[in-house]
């Protein structure tokens, strides 16, 4: 009797190992053969004259050998033009074996105002294991087109610039006229707008903190930043990686502080780019304060260079602000007076 006890322990504690171990296997089966597949735009309002970035992701882990990815559906649109695309692989280890991730973007560019629409995503893959084909899709994303940013060199029609003279040959006469007569100095033509004032527009119109997706706050906050950086130093910045950006800005002789911002915000921007880790708040509003603050102490050293080589002239003039308040500099010529 006691044997027979002994036998049916026995028996028991084998079986509930051989459960364990088959619980053990199947939770490794299902982990090594997860696909995602996700698609995003860098933001959901953009101007008319700007582009905008759509990248689609998918990302295995495991034993990749176990899965066959299938070529990527080309998105359907509405609204929208593609003027570029760029592909990307790259491989990370991970706690269970390795992580394979492809990403395609794509560069579009709005047609009209008004809504623009990119339709589902699918893809294909194959699991070797078991030989079968899953198919995943993506979701349709809209967009909204707003009204286009003044651009920094561009100007009227050839039309209007012949209407205008004539009108200024025909009443620059009178004008000055009654502004002598009247004794009031008129306001002078205010300056250019520099590439500075339309990049605090373009921050304060497009990058929403409270409203918008921080991962696509945040991926637009870095585009346009990277685009201010190329205008202003004629550098290839929205194509190059984070490394190359620095050593071409270190090339250009940009000071070591500047750099060292540059170089926090933009490695923050890749991790929440490449790794889909979630950006904070409190890094969002910080990447945001980074390049406010950037852009502002740029345009003060420019207004000042401007005074100090006498390109704003008069004895009063009004400067727009880049936050869309005026103040009023006076020469030193109204001090003495």
């Amino acid at each position: 009797m006691m044997m027979r006890r002994c036998s049916i322990t026995r028996f028991a504690v084998i079986l509930f190992f051989i459960l364990l171990s088959i619980g053990t296997i199947a939770q490794e089966v299902e982990r090594q053969t997860e696909v995602r597949l996700s698609a995003f735009v860098d933001s959901r309002r953009v101007p008319l004259n700007r582009t905008l970035g759509f990248i689609v992701q998918i990302s295995w882990e495991g034993d990749l050998d176990l899965i066959e990815i299938g070529e990527i559906e080309e998105p359907i649109m509405t609204n929208l033009d593609v003027t570029g695309t760029s592909s990307a692989n790259r491989i990370t280890g991970t706690a269970g074996g390795q992580k394979a991730v492809k990403e395609v973007a794509y560069t579009l560019q709005p047609t009209t105002l008004g809504m623009a629409y990119i339709e589902s995503v699918g893809l294909e893959y194959e699991d070797k294991r078991t030989g079968k084909t899953h198919a995943l899709m993506t979701q349709r994303i809209g967009v909204e087109i707003v009204s286009p940013i003044p651009e920094r060199n561009g100007g009227p029609p050839v039309w209007v610039w012949i209407i205008g003279g004539g009108v200024l040959v025909l009443g620059g006469g009178a004008f000055f006229l009654l502004r002598h007569r009247s004794g009031r100095e008129g306001e002078e033509e205010e300056p250019s707008r520099t590439i500075e004032e339309i990049a605090l527009e373009e921050l304060r119109l497009t990058v929403d903190l409270k409203g918008m997706d921080k991962r696509e706050a945040f991926s637009a906050l870095t585009r346009l930043f990277r685009r201010y950086l190329s205008e202003k130093y004629s550098i290839p910045a929205l194509e190059a990686t984070t490394a190359e950006l620095l050593n071409t800005l270190e090339a250009e002789g940009v000071d070591e502080g500047l750099r060292g911002k540059c170089e926090k915000l933009f490695e923050k921007a890749d991790v929440v780019k490449f790794s889909g880790q979630a950006a904070s708040q409190a890094d969002l509003e910080e990447a945001y304060t980074t390049v406010e603050t950037i852009l502002e102490m740029h345009l003060r050293e420019i207004k000042e260079k401007m005074l100090a080589n006498g390109e704003i002239a008069g004895k009063s003039k009004r400067l727009k602000h880049p936050g869309g308040r005026s103040k009023r500099t006076i020469n030193r010529s109204d001090e003495e007076d």
